[in-house]
C-alpha cells in the first residue's frame, strides 16, 4: 500500500508516518518545513527508502491512502472519505513543557482532569487508525474518546469509539517527560 501524508512534520504526521514505515508502507510526505523542529523531524524519516518528502504541488493521485493531519481531526480517504475527530492525544514532540502539553496554544497540565480522563497517548491511537484504515465500511466522521472520557449525562453519537489502555496514563506520561528531558532543546 502506498500513503500519501499530508502535514507529515506536524507532531501527529511525524508519528503517523513512522508508524506505517515500521509496518514497511511506502509514503509520501507533504508538509513545508518552516521551523527547525520541523527540519529535525524530517530527519528522523528522511533516509528511510520507503519515505519520499514531496511539495504539495508534485504529490501523485496514485496512493491507497491519503491523510491529512492536524491537531483536532484526521482526514483519512481510502475507499470513502472519514473524518476523525481526534481525542486530546499526546506524546513525543508535541508541544509541550515538564508540566503539562499545549493543544492549540492552550496550556493542559498533566495533572489536570481534562488530561487524565481525556488523554490519549499517540501510539495506541495509532494501533486503531490502522484497523479503520483496513476496514471496508466506516461512517463519514468518527468521533474518538479515551475510555475515561464517557460522560452519562451526554448524549453519545452513534459513531463514537472508546480506545481503552492496559497501561495507564501516568506511565505514559512518564515516557513522554523522559524523552521531553532528553531532547528538551529540539522542542
Amino acid at each position: 500500500m502506498k500513503y500519501a501524508v499530508q502535514n507529515c512534520f506536524h507532531w501527529i504526521g511525524f508519528h503517523i508516518v513512522n508508524y506505517l514505515l515500521e509496518k514497511g508502507y511506502r509514503v509520501d510526505g507533504m508538509d513545508d518545513i518552516t521551523t527547525d523542529k520541523k527540519e529535525h523531524l524530517s530527519m528522523f524519516v528522511g533516509r528511510n527508502e520507503l519515505f519520499r518528502h514531496v511539495p504539495y504541488s508534485r504529490a501523485s493521485g496514485s496512493y491507497d491512502v491519503t491523510m491529512l493531519v492536524d491537531d483536532y481531526c484526521l482526514k483519512l480517504n481510502t475507499h470513502a472519505p472519514v473524518t476523525i475527530q481526534l481525542p486530546l492525544l499526546f506524546g513525543e514532540w508535541m508541544p509541550m513543557n515538564d508540566k503539562g502539553i499545549f493543544v492549540q496554544n492552550e496550556f493542559i497540565s498533566f495533572d489536570s482532569k481534562q488530561f487524565l480522563t481525556q488523554a490519549v497517548y499517540i501510539e495506541q491511537f495509532l494501533n486503531s487508525m490502522q484497523q479503520w484504515i483496513h476496514a471496508t465500511r466506516m461512517p463519514a466522521e468518527l468521533v474518538v474518546r479515551s475510555e475515561k472520557d464517557k460522560d452519562t449525562e451526554e448524549e453519545r453519537p452513534e459513531n463514537l469509539l472508546h480506545i481503552r489502555s492496559d497501561e495507564t496514563v501516568e506511565e505514559y506520561i512518564q515516557l513522554v517527560k523522559a524523552h521531553y528531558a532528553r531532547f528538551k532543546d529540539l522542542y
